[in-house]
């Protein structure tokens, strides 16, 4: 009976919180703005990216036909199976700061050899010849990418926000 009590206590007063309860205190704004950051940086960090468009980055690389394409999907998915459950079991050990930090840094150090691999087969296909060097290293980084990604912005992105509105009750 005291739970009970206790629970429809507990409801009336959230009942009485507003949206603005959010942002009304410095801590509150504080969380809205991580957040809110976090939603921004997972989109914007390159993932869907390589998602979308992978068909003409494998073409670029010179995996033309449809065969390689594929196994290179299907690759990447179990790659991305195997990296995300290693990682989503090993990344709550550590400090949550440290992981989007190396997240973010890795991800960058990735997307800088990609862009550089991919001008060298820019140049190498605008001379008429082939850089097969540049493309296994497109190829090397873009799975690369993957594990860098899930470090900070596959599991973290959901369990931090819900840690911050945990610890505000």
């Amino acid at each position: 009976m005291a739970q009970i009590k206790s629970t429809i206590r507990l409801e009336l007063d959230l009942k009485k919180q507003t949206w603005m309860d959010m942002v009304r205190t410095s801590g509150m704004r504080r969380r809205v703005g991580i957040a809110t950051m976090l939603g921004l940086f997972t989109q914007m960090s390159g993932n869907t990216l390589l998602t979308y468009y992978s068909g003409l980055l494998f073409e670029m690389m010179g995996y033309t036909t449809t065969y390689a394409k594929n196994m290179i999907n299907i690759a990447n998915a179990c790659w991305n199976l195997l990296v995300g459950t290693a990682i989503s079991l090993i990344v709550p050990r550590f400090k949550r700061r440290w992981m989007f930090m190396l997240s973010a840094g890795t991800m960058l150090s990735c997307f800088i050899a990609m862009t550089t691999s991919f001008e060298q087969l820019r140049e190498a296909k605008n001379a008429s010849t082939t850089n097969s060097a540049a493309a296994i290293a497109a190829l090397f980084f873009y799975f690369a990418f993957f594990p860098c990604y899930n470090i900070g912005n596959n599991s973290l992105t959901y369990s931090k926000p819900s840690m911050n509105i945990y610890l505000t009750y």
